[in-house]
C-alpha cells in the first residue's frame, strides 16, 4: 500500500486554504485519481489559531468536496512544524499499513536547505523501519 503525505501550509486568517496548499491538494487528487496511491495523509495542525480549524481538517474537507472518499484520507492534525509533520505522519502511515510513502509539497519547501523535509522524512522513516527506497517525492514541479 502506498500513502501520500500531504504537507499543509499556514492557513489564512479567514479559515481558507493558502495558495500553496490548494496547489498541493490538486497534486494529491491527481495521484489518487490515477490510482498511484491508496491513502492520502493530510498533515498539519492549528498553525494559525485565527483560522479556527486545523490544516489537516481543512485539507480533508477540500479533498472530500473534490470527490475523494473520506475513507481514503487520514488526518494528522497535531503538527505545527515540518519536523512534527515527519514525526507524526510517518508512524500514522505505518499504522495504516503503508509500505511506501510519497511526500507531497512545493518544490520550494522540498528543496529548502534548513530543516529539509526529505531529510526529516527519511530519518522518521528509518525510525519506523522503512527502507530508504520507500520514499518518493512529488512536487508542483514534478
Amino acid at each position: 500500500m502506498k500513502a501520500l503525505i500531504l504537507l499543509g501550509n499556514r492557513m489564512n486568517d479567514d479559515g481558507s486554504l493558502s495558495e500553496p496548499t490548494r496547489k498541493r491538494l490538486a497534486l494529491a487528487e491527481e495521484r489518487y485519481l490515477r490510482g498511484d496511491i491508496d491513502l492520502i495523509i493530510v498533515s498539519g495542525g492549528p498553525a494559525n489559531p485565527a483560522a479556527g480549524i486545523t490544516e489537516a481538517r481543512a485539507m480533508k474537507k477540500a479533498l472530500t468536496a473534490r470527490g475523494i472518499p473520506a475513507y481514503a484520507v487520514a488526518e494528522e492534525d497535531d503538527s505545527l512544524t515540518t519536523v512534527q509533520n515527519a514525526k507524526y505522519s510517518v508512524p500514522l502511515a505505518r499504522a495504516k499499513g503503508a509500505e511506501e510513502i510519497v511526500l507531497c509539497s512545493s518544490r520550494e519547501h522540498i528543496e529548502r536547505p534548513y530543516l529539509n523535509p526529505v531529510r526529516l522524512f527519511r530519518r522518521a522513516m528509518r525510525k519506523a523501519g522503512y527502507a530508504k527506497s520507500a520514499l518518493e517525492v512529488f512536487t508542483d514541479e514534478r
